[in-house]
């Protein structure tokens, strides 16, 4: 078997950083490919798809050990990947830019993406967009989102309010922020547990909690009742949103807020820069932003985000058949009922 599908658990072994021969094949095979992702259907995506098996071996051996049999990190961190040669200025309002001439991020979004599940997207969220750009925006700095900046952005699993919520996420960096004080932080469940009272857990696995929608959802009044927990013992699905979520008793709120306590205490924060892909398990691990200052001058911090899930199918009635994007939240969950 060959060695990196039988990675140990060391503190970097969810770290893996491309030689400069590899990085160079990636490049190669990323210009060789001439689709057009603005207008992407069925045939663009099996094309994408038999293209990401062309990825360098220790690739594919990483995402194939990751979807399969997971990680105590609940992430996978990709270094030294190619970047766009020419990016224009960073968005200003989190839309995608008119002026981006080449498309290295998207594509590597795709073909790793692409080997854990398949590309979903929400109506409610970025206009339905399969690739969403993360960006400042101005006037939304003190926001608990993806456009906010000068704030921690707290622990939270993606879309966790959503049926079907992402079960990977991916980022990849375009640009830092200035000073290079943003970080991506991530935190797994896995470890944290150890760090729990077993009361605690035993409470978190109730339907305790109540949990509000992001407002790029724009629906306060869907709050749902939920637990933080649930499924597997060892490796238990997450569940938190950190400034959407509390608990309906003070013992629940008592077991929430020492989960937070042990997600900041397991959590690693890593400076995306360019080259980096981070791929997060959207139910071993809850991520979090640093705040940072934005100068609003075009180089401002610019990441890429995709989400994935395993099972596309279970969305089936949420999606018409030739799209991959969920009907309105509000619909979804008049439809759960």
């Amino acid at each position: 078997m060959n060695p990196a599908l039988q990675m140990s658990e060391t503190a970097n072994s969810h770290i893996l950083v491309l030689t400069d021969l590899e990085k160079a094949d990636l490049n190669q095979l990323i210009h060789s490919i001439k689709l057009d992702l603005n207008h992407l259907d069925h045939c663009t995506l099996n094309q994408l798809e038999k293209e990401s098996h062309k990825l360098p071996e220790k690739i594919i051996d990483y995402l194939i050990s990751f979807k399969r049999e997971k990680n105590r990190h609940g992430t996978l961190l990709f270094r030294n990947l190619p970047t766009d040669n020419e990016l224009p200025n960073t968005p200003s309002n989190g839309e995608p830019s008119k002026n981006k001439t080449e498309n290295v991020s998207e594509l590597l979004l795709y073909l790793f993406m692409l080997h854990l599940g398949e590309p979903i997207g929400y109506a409610d969220e970025k206009n339905g967009q399969i690739i969403h750009d993360i960006c400042p925006v101005k006037g939304k700095e003190t926001n608990l989102e993806n456009s906010g900046s000068q704030v921690f952005f707290t622990y939270h699993t993606e879309d966790a309010i959503h049926p079907h919520k992402p079960d990977y996420l991916s980022l990849v960096c375009l640009r830092s922020d200035h000073e290079q004080k943003a970080k991506t932080e991530t935190a797994s469940i896995v470890q944290a547990l150890e760090l729990l009272p077993g009361y605690a857990i035993d409470l978190l696995r109730k339907p305790l909690y109540l949990l509000s929608p992001p407002s790029s959802f724009n629906s306060p009044e869907l709050t749902i009742q939920t637990s933080v927990l649930s499924g597997n013992i060892i490796q238990p699905n997450l569940c938190i949103h950190g400034s959407l979520m509390k608990g309906t008793n003070s013992e629940a709120q008592w077991a929430l807020e020492e989960l937070k306590k042990a997600l900041a205490s397991v959590s690693s924060g890593v400076v995306l820069k360019p080259g980096d892909l981070i791929i997060i398990d959207n139910h071993l691990a809850a991520h979090a932003r640093t705040a940072f200052t934005p100068k609003y001058d075009g180089k401002d911090r610019w990441l890429q985000r995709m989400f994935a899930v395993i099972d596309f199918n279970k969305s089936s009635a949420s999606r018409s058949i030739k799209s991959h994007i969920c009907m309105p939240l509000k619909i979804e969950l008049e439809l759960q009922k």
